[in-house]
């Protein structure tokens, strides 16, 4: 019985290290991309509300355009706002557009989202 214990209470400090060094890990190492689909037609710039662009990453070799659009009329009663938020392929002739927009309003690179009102 006693020599059951040392065995247990060196398996129970593997786990809280284990435990600790994935933590640790989680808030360090880069999301990977959010983007698995894109759209590439254009979308409407009285659709969208917002933009944000985020470079190539670590963990995703894309530049990411997320789109926020306007909510749609729908005939369902709906009691919460969701957001509706679409990729736009960077290759794309708005998403290349998008992406001048961006590097003229973001110069100091603290801006999340562009409004798109600001670009048109």
């Amino acid at each position: 019985m006693m020599a059951f214990l040392p065995k247990t209470l060196l398996l129970l400090l593997v786990v809280v290290v284990c435990i600790q060094l994935s933590g640790v890990l989680a808030q360090t190492v880069p999301d990977r991309c959010w983007c698995l689909k894109t759209l590439k037609k254009r979308v409407p710039k009285e659709d969208v509300v917002e933009f944000s662009i985020f470079p190539r990453r670590a963990r995703c070799n894309n530049i990411e355009i997320i789109l926020t659009l306007k909510p749609v009329n729908s005939t369902i009663p709906s009691t919460t706002t969701e957001q509706i938020q679409r990729c736009l392929s960077p290759e794309t002739r708005q998403g290349i557009n998008l992406q001048h927009c961006w590097q003229r309003k973001n110069t100091n690179g603290t801006r999340s989202t562009v409004k798109m009102s600001e670009c048109f």
